[in-house]
């Protein structure tokens, strides 16, 4: 860990343990990520698409910090922290360590917390608690804003629970897709504004490459009401049962100009089909009789 040397990291003992059990709770490996790369702006690009320098040490090496915990008699809450490296003959430091990330890193450093058969590695454990104080990490206990927030820690678990839930969101939505009647075909694309009068299969290879390219989205739209209302409303609109004036953002029977609702202009990026299919969905029994009439006509 980080030890004390002089009045060199003298951590309030809660503060101390507070580091330590969060160390711990990371489990055998941690990982850092260093924002310190730059867009490539040479046109060939022969280094890829970003830059990374060659060696990056992280500054300050050295900083202070505001103790809360602190209590006891005789210390100040402001301490010193640094990962001392030699102490002259009174115990004080005279260099640190300091935080090296090369380009072969990519902007990642990690850290070996233990061996196989739990052995704390004390370097590593060092150098984890010394960015766990760091004025320049991201969402740490003691990041300055003032200063640019360029540490950031890789959470593993939120990593790997994440990756499964993407994985497991497109095999059902790709298991939807595929097994997607014509007439389920169809009203998606009408709830997407597509041609639902395309070729079947040509529709089916875009419901399921929505499915496979924004599997999140897909399965929203397809566990909901949305795309049937959004459907209709399409065919309505083809079939000029409804009208809409973009000049006043209202809907109106054509049959007798009579207005439908007037719809405000858009706050957000719906367009008028899906502003409408949740105005209808949402305003109870004179929603329901709006769009059973609507429904009615359409099917005519």
């Amino acid at each position: 860990m980080l030890e004390q040397a002089a009045h060199w990291n003298d951590l309030s003992p809660k503060l101390r343990a507070e580091l330590e059990a969060r160390i711990k709770s990371f489990g055998r490996r941690v990982r850092y990520k260093f924002n310190i790369s730059h867009e490539n702006l040479d046109r060939e690009k022969f280094d890829g698409p970003v830059i990374w320098p060659q060696m990056y040490v992280l500054d300050p090496i050295t900083f202070r910090i505001v103790d809360k915990h602190e209590d006891r008699a005789g210390k100040s809450k402001s301490k010193q922290i640094g990962m001392v490296d030699e102490v002259d003959d009174k115990g004080i430091p005279t260099s640190f360590k300091r935080v090296r990330i090369h380009k072969r890193h990519l902007g990642v450093l990690s850290f070996e917390l233990e061996d196989a058969e739990g052995t704390p590695n004390i370097e590593d454990q060092m150098q984890v608690m010394y960015l766990e104080l760091h004025p320049k990490l991201d969402g740490g206990l003691f990041s300055n804003k003032e200063q640019k927030q360029i540490i950031s820690r890789i959470d593993e678990q939120k990593e790997a629970r994440e990756g499964r839930e993407r994985r497991n969101a497109k095999a059902k939505a790709l298991s939807v897709a595929t097994n997607m009647s014509a007439k389920e075909v169809q009203d998606f694309a009408a709830a997407m504004q597509w041609d639902e009068h395309e070729e079947i299969e040509l529709l089916r290879n875009r419901v399921e490459d929505l499915a496979e390219t924004n599997p999140q989205m897909f399965n929203d739209l397809s566990e909901h009401k949305t795309v049937e209302y959004r459907a209709t409303i399409k065919r309505a609109l083809d079939k000029q049962v409804i009208a809409y004036n973009p000049a006043e953002f209202t809907y109106i029977w054509p049959i007798n100009q009579q207005k439908i609702v007037s719809l405000g202009a858009a706050l957000g990026n719906e367009n008028e089909i899906e502003r409408f299919a949740d105005w209808l969905m949402t305003n109870g029994l004179k929603g329901d009789e709006v769009y059973k009439k609507i429904k009615s006509l359409v099917k005519v």
